[in-house]
């Protein structure tokens, strides 16, 4: 290492020490998550490190010690956080089987906080301290959540006397579970998401009998009153205000998202703006920085404006439930506050990596969670570019003649006149050349201090520097949004703006209205309707985005070795920014530095920049390359079907795309309102977190061929969300019953997006290169009363080389009767067992005529009308059949040359 090499490491570890550190802590734990080395080894390191450290303080290799010393630190925390959990933790009891999902037990413990509110329903979080299992007491530790359903007046009366309160010690009788529910690449691990909330299970309690309240122990009061307070807040919305508003008014607000209906979560999720209802690191910052904002009114010294800003963040931090990614915006927003009190050099970036440092030796394993990642990528974008971006511009902008920067900035024109459109005050620099000796002429252009007199200076300048950090936030977390959310927002950065705006004005208006009604719904009503009034404004412009289908697109993710491109898009963009650090607008250096080495790699850096962008968005290598074969994969719905075929020649077709219907649409009344509101609770369906997701994972953004086998809604919802977040060439049913409702929704999309509907019927052929498929049922019928229920299921025979497959729908003893005629149809290696495996289906003599080698039912792990009954199972296993079922092993992956035939399931 050359001297001056080891000054300047030194020279940036000094500006910002904390940073560089964070960033050796998080390779250990990168380390130890991927090698899972002994922990042993690394308190050897780390000790061996230290020590070297403080023998050679003064020497040129102290820097490189402590490094490793902290990449050990990092990978011993996350190895002792792995090993900590305490053998009677619920998570780990269910893990190792000691209780099973499903079982009944008996719980005893203190509530976490109050009752959380929903509609129709309430939530309970119980800190467990014992249970009573298999007729066994013993003694357990972690945390429950558990569901309640109100269904009429009189249970609601029967919760109300429990007088369920934040410390109260209770009983309760319940099933509790801690399970993945849907087990097919790309599906987020629902076991994953409960550690992340700190959850160790879930459970339903089914009757406010089956609860005992033991006693209302000792809670700090404060808390108390926090929760109370918040509680009020919820119930006033509700009464006061529509459907939409109050559920966004209680999920940005107070962080209760049971109140948010359907429709409007939608318009935000597809405009790119859900995030603005979830409380995180945008909420904070901007009640922290409200509150900071009032406070300055009152004192100018920095302390007590931290002291009493952080004081009001926590409470509210509390009183929302104080969930892991709150508590991590939280802690972030008071470091980096705090590192403005000490007027340092650098303090920004060097908070931000105390922020790090401190998360992760908090909970190592975050390093790893979307909520981490994205949190504190958005934070060191702003920080890293947009405030330093920001500086320069103003810089450019406001320049006068200073002993510092006599010159002016030697930057393109055009740029020049743009920053000082923003940024230059003609009365500023009038009052600062009356107090020199000396006079100067500087030309601007005429119409500045126009905008300065109409105050649309200060509009755009507030507008632009919005827009620069929400552009600048965009595209750093580009990779993460592909990856987690598969969505890239088109307009999202217009779209923020305009939410972010109206989504304030609502909130003030809000609370002034929910204030003044408790004094005169009179005074309240004006300030209601103006609520009202800023909420239609608010989903105005996203619903004209979104209606239109130009809100986002919907992009897949590469898999296996060229997921590294999400990782080297990181490279030149941290190049990026290190250049636009390094520059100096004021600088007088000749133009012939522009040939100099540094930029040279600035446009190496920005051409790799495109590339990797270009190669995100486009995505032309994550789908599969055809590989000759016939794939089939059956995917694990639940209770419901979907499984997709991958041709040899590479064309796909979606066979039913899962699905359930939802139970739970009520009406909501208000007292404002003369007619009850319908309330449809934002619940994902199976065909965007299942279905798409499993195909986003395999790298498709189209599928060829959507196909329904009939109009149940376990098999043709799905389809309708494939049909919006996929190109589709064809869509193609037996029958269109457009009466159905879900056949209906499906047909609206298709119309909608253009696709064309193809309609099948016995006899029909179907080529697909040298692969065919024979439909042989049901009969034609193209009236719009046409049955399209389960004995009317489509029946395909998928035919390739020597090899056959019969899929059956949902088809019933009748309908295969019918199919009996013609029994050298059903001869076939791999049969899908009709009806989930239901004793309708599945005759002995159906059975014998397939011949079968494998069987493959499509049924979830519990499903509620006990499929797969016994006596079908035992009748396809006397065939000499193997039988797999979706439920059990997750996704069943079949594929054939023509010839052989392999099986690989999700679960080996």
């Amino acid at each position: 290492m050359s001297e001056s090499t080891l000054k300047q490491s030194v020279s940036n570890f000094t500006l910002y020490p904390l940073l560089w550190l964070a960033v050796c802590f998080a390779f250990g734990v990168l380390s130890e998550h991927f090698l899972a080395v002994n922990w042993q080894l690394y308190s050897a390191v780390c000790l061996i490190f230290s020590v070297l450290t403080i023998v050679f303080l003064r020497g040129k290799f102290a820097l490189t010690f402590l490094s490793i010393a902290f990449v050990a630190v990092g990978g011993l925390c996350l190895s002792i956080e792995n090993q900590s959990v305490a053998p009677n933790r619920l998570k780990r009891l269910f893990d190792e089987n000691q209780i099973k999902s499903g079982e009944p037990i008996e719980i005893e413990g203190v509530l976490r906080g109050k009752p959380e509110l929903a509609v129709g329903k309430f939530f309970l979080e119980l800190k467990v301290a014992s249970a009573i299992h298999k007729g066994s007491e013993i003694k357990v530790s972690g945390n429950v959540r558990l569901f309640a359903a109100i269904n009429d007046e009189q249970i609601k009366q029967e919760y109300e006397q429990l007088n369920l309160q934040y410390g109260s010690k209770i009983r309760v009788a319940c099933i509790l579970r801690r399970e993945d529910n849907f087990l097919n690449a790309g599906v987020v691990s629902y076991k994953e998401l409960l550690d992340q909330k700190q959850i160790d299970a879930v459970g339903i309690i089914k009757s406010p009998l089956l609860v005992e309240k033991v006693e209302d122990t000792n809670s700090f009061a404060p808390l108390a009153w926090l929760y109370d307070r918040r509680e009020n807040l919820i119930v006033d919305f509700k009464e006061h205000f529509s459907v939409s508003t109050t559920g966004i008014l209680n999920a940005s607000l107070l962080g209760n998202h049971y109140f948010l209906d359907k429709q409007t979560a939608e318009v935000f999720r597809e405009g790119g703006t859900f995030h603005v209802l979830v409380i995180s690191g945008l909420h904070i910052t901007f009640i922290g920085g409200l509150v900071l904002l009032f406070v300055r009114f009152f004192t100018r010294k920095r302390l007590w404006q931290f002291l009493i800003a952080a004081g009001i963040l926590w409470s509210y931090s509390i009183a929302v439930g104080a969930d892991v990614p709150v508590v991590r915006a939280a802690l972030m927003f008071t470091i980096l506050l705090f590192s403005q009190v000490l007027y340092r050099s650098g303090t920004l970036l060097n908070a931000l990596g105390a922020c790090g440092l401190i998360l992760l030796v908090w909970r190592p394993n975050d390093l790893f969670s979307q909520s981490f990642q994205l949190t504190f990528i958005s934070v060191a974008a702003i920080v890293a570019m947009a405030f330093p971006l920001i500086e320069k511009l103003r810089a450019i902008g406001t320049w006068s003649p200073t002993a510092e920067t006599p010159f002016p900035p030697n930057v393109p024109r055009l740029l020049k006149r743009f920053c000082e459109m923003l940024y230059w005050r003609e009365r500023v620099w009038e009052k600062e050349i009356s107090g020199q000796i000396w006079s100067a002429k500087l030309f601007k252009l005429p119409f500045l201090n126009w905008l300065e007199e109409k105050s649309l200076q200060n509009f755009s300048r507030y507008i632009f520097e919005a827009v620069l950090v929400s552009l600048v936030a965009q595209i750093w977390l580009l990779p993460l949004i592909v990856l987690y959310f598969h969505r890239v927002s088109l307009f999202g950065v217009l779209m923020n703006l305009w939410v972010g705006i109206f989504i304030a004005l609502e909130s003030f208006s809000a609370i002034f209205a929910v204030f003044l009604a408790n004094i005169s719904d009179v005074l309240a009503l004006p300030f209601i309707k103006l609520t009202e009034l800023l909420n239609w404004f608010l989903l105005l412009v996203p619903s004209f985005f979104v209606e239109n289908g130009w809100a986002s697109l919907r992009l897949p993710h590469y898999s296996g070795a060229m997921k590294a491109v999400y990782l080297l898009y990181f490279v030149p963009l941290l190049a990026l920014t290190f250049f636009l650090n390094w520059w100096k607008p004021f600088s007088l250096s000749p133009k012939s530095k522009v040939q100099s080495p540094k930029f040279f790699f600035l446009r190496v850096a920005a051409v790799l920049f495109t590339a990797l962008l270009t190669l995100i968005i486009f995505h032309p290598f994550s789908a599969p390359a055809p590989d000759g074969r016939l794939h089939i994969d059956f995917l694990d719905v639940g209770q419901g079907d979907s499984a997709l075929i991958t041709f040899p020649n590479g064309e796909t077709l979606l066979v039913d795309g899962g699905g359930k219907i939802n139970f739970n649409k009520i009406y909501l009344q208000n007292e404002y309102e003369d007619e009850p509101e319908l309330f449809e609770p934002d619940t994902q369906n199976i065909g965007e977190t299942v279905v798409s997701t499993f195909l986003w994972e395999k790298g498709y953004d189209r599928v060829d061929y959507i196909l329904a086998t009939h109009a149940d809604a376990d098999h043709i919802l799905g389809l309708s969300d494939v049909a919006k977040n996929f190109k589709v060439r064809a869509a193609m049913f037996g029958r269109t019953p457009l009466r159905n409702a879900e056949f209906a929704e499906l047909f609206e999309i298709l119309q909608k997006r253009d696709i064309p509907i193809v309609k099948l019927s016995r006899g029909d052929v179907l080529r697909f290169d040298e692969a065919k498929i024979k439909v042989l049922f049901p009969e034609k019928d193209d009236s719009i009363d046409a049955v399209s229920d389960n004995n009317h299921s489509v029946v395909l025979r998928l035919i390739y080389g020597e090899r056959t497959f019969l899929l059956t729908g949902d088809i019933e003893k009748e309908t295969e009767r019918e199919l009996l005629q013609t029994p050298e149809f059903l001869q076939s290696d791999v049969v899908k067992a009709a009806h989930h495996g239901s004793r309708t289906s599945s005759m002995q003599e159906f059975i014998e005529a397939t011949h079968a080698k494998l069987v493959v039912i499509a049924v979830g792990r519990e499903s509620p009308f006990g499929h797969p009954h016994e006596e079908v199972l035992e009748r396809w296993k006397n065939s000499g059949a193997k039988i797999v079922t979706t439920g059990e092993r997750g996704t069943v992956s079949i594929s054939t040359d023509g010839k052989d035939l392999q099986l690989k399931t999700f679960l080996r």
